[in-house]
């Protein structure tokens, strides 16, 4: 699986010992993606092949060892001239998992709580293997470097507002918010702003690439930061305004705490896998994710893809993967299908078709990041399309908890210009 001429290699890793080809500051994730290397891990239980998902930090189905640090997120890890990389939880590695026969060997699942309970004797070897055969890698070779400073106190910093995301609606907030003369820190958890956008699928209403840019030199010139991997742990009321715990990416990591009047939480959402027969297998993806990795690093991430999913998106995620040369199928839906497929896809298996495909691109809308308005008491409601819970708020993006605004698909689901109308209200609501 090669990747787009444009888009040329400048380092060389190594992944279970073998040399891979990458491109300096992207994703592993990505570099093994365009390598061929589909399975990355395995799982803790059944050892079943696991592969990149969200490609986007918000799943677990690609952690790795690098650099002798276990449970890397593969999505998360940059790429640079002799990063040392290998899977974990897997013997001899993940391609070749002879402990995989445990997938095999319990079709109907394996109830471990009564393994072997007959005898007390067997009961306890049981368990004794099956702590040793599951868990989640090794611990680190050596202390990490970011220990100490871990463990250091850490300064209070102060904003008028804290904006949670930097797609579409942060962006607007931001935006909104800094016009206002506000200082604001905008933090996002990916490498690089723009969310949705970064997969430049160039849908109508979309905002126009450069905007990005301009909405970070505002906020950098009004005295304000944009905090880019840096990935919001928390929030809450500890008696006066709210306080936001983050960790920035570092290097080295570290870890801030940020008070500010205003918080506009614009967090977007998580993709959501496939709910039948072997959709969690390598080879299906969070359709944005291979969407911004074929946009900003040239990865193709297979030969036949089927896009599943309706709507605008899907229509731009497909004629994407064709203009790279593709061969797309479109399914609106997968109720009563599945995948077909082991280590990697080989078809996606309808009620009334079966398409050949060694990649699926999941196009539905996101679930909502909804956790942290719910840490600060915010009302949430069931949002029908996303099968999970919307925060819910007022026209102006005010919700139930004074000082906490929301917009973008952390309310619901909507397209990149309909959060960005809704990102703009909530910053000009906020800056009051």
């Amino acid at each position: 699986m090669p990747r787009l001429a444009a888009f040329p290699t400048d380092c060389t890793i190594s992944f279970d010992g073998e040399p891979v080809p990458a491109r300096s500051g992207e994703p592993l994730a990505a570099a093994l993606l365009a390598a061929g290397r589909a399975v990355v891990s395995r799982s803790a239980k059944y050892h079943r092949p696991r592969g990149a998902f969200c490609l986007a930090g918000s799943c677990g189905t690609c952690l790795v060892r690098a650099d002798g640090l276990p449970n890397r997120r593969a999505c998360r890890t940059p790429c640079a001239e002799g990063l040392a990389a290998e899977t974990q939880n897997a013997f001899p590695d993940a391609r070749h998992d002879a402990l995989g026969v445990l997938d095999r060997l319990t079709p109907h699942g394996l109830d471990h709580h009564h393994l072997a309970t007959w005898s007390a004797l067997a009961n306890r070897a049981a368990v004794a293997i099956s702590r040793r055969l599951a868990g989640l890698g090794r611990l680190p070779s050596a202390p990490a470097a970011a220990a100490a400073a871990a463990r250091a106190p850490v300064p209070e910093e102060r904003f008028d507002a804290l904006v949670v995301g930097a797609g579409p609606a942060g962006l607007a907030a931001a935006e909104a918010l800094a016009e206002g003369g506000r200082r604001v820190l905008l933090a996002e958890q990916e490498p690089a702003a723009g969310g949705r956008l970064r997969c430049r699928l160039g849908l109508a209403g979309d905002p126009e690439p450069a905007w990005v840019d301009r909405v970070l030199s505002r906020v950098r010139a009004s005295g304000g930061e944009v905090a880019l991997g840096t990935t919001a742990l928390g929030l809450w009321h500890d008696g006066g305004a709210p306080i936001a715990a983050l960790a920035a990416d570092g290097p080295p990591p570290r870890l801030r705490l940020a008070r500010a009047g205003r918080i506009v939480l614009c967090a977007g959402g998580y993709p959501q896998p496939l709910a039948i027969p072997g959709g969690d297998r390598p080879g299906v993806f969070g359709g944005r994710g291979l969407a911004a990795a074929l946009a900003e690093h040239g990865v193709l991430p297979g030969a036949e893809i089927a896009v599943v999913g309706a709507g605008q998106e899907a229509d731009g995620l497909g004629a994407a993967f064709a203009r790279a040369g593709l061969r797309v199928e479109r399914a609106d839906g997968v109720e009563g299908g599945r995948v077909l497929g082991h280590a990697r896809v080989r078809a996606l298996e309808l009620p009334d078709r079966r398409i050949r495909c060694d990649t699926i691109a999941v196009a539905a809308p996101p679930a909502p990041a909804a956790e942290f308005a719910r840490e600060l008491g915010a009302e949430v409601a069931l949002d029908a399309a996303a099968g999970a819970f919307a925060v819910r708020v007022a026209a102006t993006g005010a919700t139930s908890v004074p000082g906490l605004f929301a917009a973008g698909e952390v309310t619901g689901a909507m397209g990149a210009a309909q959060a960005a109308a809704a990102g703009r209200r909530a910053g000009e609501a906020a800056r009051g």
